[in-house]
């Protein structure tokens, strides 16, 4: 006998929240774009003022728009960035179903294998913003979070280099999380005892010189660097906050 998988009756807001999320990654509606009016929706919709309203809060907690206040306010469309598919693993990590060492790990598989390809891509425009990624590792802040931002920018650009957007927006979502989920330790170290300045020196070099190779050994070496600093920055948390910690296990090397 034929299975058959029950109807279910889907909230009108869960309709109109699809068919506006469908429309904006179909690009009928592009980012920046405004939605139609409140009053509008109502309209093509055929639905309640209370319907519209719940449907484009579902969309702004899915970072689908922004909605802006005042006369000429309303829900505008958000750029679908890395960010999404990073606070979505931070919801699995705070939620228990990642540790901050598969993290790690993810990176030290995933980098050295994509700078071949970033470095396979080095054009002058290319060498510039990494040239301009290491000046601007050399800036000081009051703000711990931006200078952890300034000594990332590196990887993003290399990540950029890849020419291959999937392997961006993990690559991105990778190193904005481990940033993330680090800050618990903050301000009980300096970005410098974690990823000081020069870190990335010999990396930069190999990439600019054209040595897939040794890019890779570089990325690899640097990752390893970075995850064992990481890990004496939570012994040293822990001193000061005893029962606290931030890592379970390690990193295979």
């Amino acid at each position: 006998m034929a299975t058959f998988i029950p109807i279910r009756q889907t909230k009108a807001s869960d309709e109109v929240y699809n068919q506006l999320k469908d429309a904006i990654l179909t690009e009928k509606f592009k980012a920046g774009d405004k939605l139609p009016s409140e009053r509008e929706l109502i309209e093509m919709f055929q639905v309640s003022r209370t319907v519209v309203r719940e449907a484009i809060k579902i969309l702004e907690a899915n970072q689908f728009v922004e909605v802006k206040q005042g006369a000429t306010g309303g829900a505008f469309v958000k750029h679908i960035t890395f960010e999404r598919l990073s606070d979505a693993c931070y919801d699995m990590f705070m939620s228990g179903q990642l540790t901050l060492p598969e993290l790690c790990q993810a990176r030290f598989l995933i980098e050295p294998v994509s700078i071949r390809l970033a470095v396979q891509n080095l054009n002058e425009e290319y060498k510039e913003r990494i040239l301009q990624a290491l000046e601007d590792e050399k800036k000081t802040s009051d703000n711990n979070d931006e200078m952890v931002y300034f000594r990332s920018q590196l990887h993003y650009v290399l990540a950029e280099m890849t020419e291959n957007r999937f392997l961006e927006a993990i690559i991105k979502s990778l190193a904005i999380l481990v940033r993330e989920v680090t800050k618990d330790i903050q301000p009980s170290f300096h970005p410098d005892h974690v990823h000081p300045v020069g870190m990335h020196d010999n990396l930069v070099k190999a990439v600019l010189d054209r040595d897939e190779d040794r890019a890779a050994d570089e990325m690899r070496l640097h990752l390893i660097d970075f995850r064992n600093r990481l890990e004496q920055a939570e012994l040293d948390f822990r001193k000061n906050s005893p029962g606290k910690h931030l890592f379970c296990g390690k990193m295979n090397k």
